[in-house]
């Protein structure tokens, strides 16, 4: 799941925001989102970085792949109905990988998306990303400014100075996905058939956080 693109039905999504203070990790990262001028929401946006190792930051996490995964947009071994969500977190994102989420916040804290970045032992020197945005606030070019702030901010939310470049995957036929490579002249590495979808054709993306922006 981490190393695709993913956007969410709303089935799974929380009826109620949690209060903001039971998301943010604290001396995370948080910015106000770079590029934000392009987003076509109407109000300011901040990147802030969420705790997932609370019940509250697990659950806003798991109930956007779990509806991500009733979609039929992704594969996940999870199978979350709203107990032990630290547990389960853990069985997507083990501890191994150095997981770090960056959530996407309205001032008033409404959660409008996330990006996921993890290390793998196959991509040294890079950052594989996962990124969920809740279908209210889709389709205003939040995607793509989440994933140029992430570029951008690499090195300083991974807080490792040899995480040069990022890396995700999508699905072929993920027309929006493919736009947001796009625009930001990311390369194209590579395609493979995931066996897990089905036999679904992937694409992989990857680039230096140097990269024009």
């Amino acid at each position: 799941m981490s190393e695709q693109l993913i956007r969410p039905s709303s089935r799974f999504l929380p009826t109620d925001e949690p209060k903001l203070d039971l998301l943010i990790r604290l001396g995370g990262h948080e910015k106000p989102l770079l590029f934000q001028e392009s987003v076509n929401l109407g109000r300011p946006i901040i990147a802030r970085e969420i705790e997932p190792w609370t019940d509250a930051g697990a659950h806003e996490l798991l109930s956007d792949i779990m509806a991500a995964h009733d979609a039929g947009d992704i594969t996940t071994i999870a199978r979350y109905k709203g107990k032990n969500p630290r547990r389960w977190l853990a069985s997507i994102y083990p501890l191994t990988m150095d997981p770090r989420f960056i959530g996407l916040f309205f001032p008033d804290g409404t959660l409008l998306g996330w990006v996921s970045f993890t290390t793998s032992p196959y991509l040294p020197g890079k950052a594989v990303l996962g990124m969920v945005i809740r279908p209210p606030y889709q389709n205003a070019g939040l995607g793509t400014a989440a994933l140029l702030h992430a570029r951008k901010y690499l090195q300083d939310i991974m807080h490792d100075t040899s995480i040069t470049g990022i890396f995700f995957e999508t699905q072929e036929q993920n027309a929006r996905v493919l736009a947001i490579a796009k625009k930001m002249k990311v390369q194209n590495t590579g395609r493979r058939i995931d066996q897990l979808k089905g036999g679904a054709a992937m694409l992989a993306f990857t680039n230096s956080s140097r990269a024009e922006s």
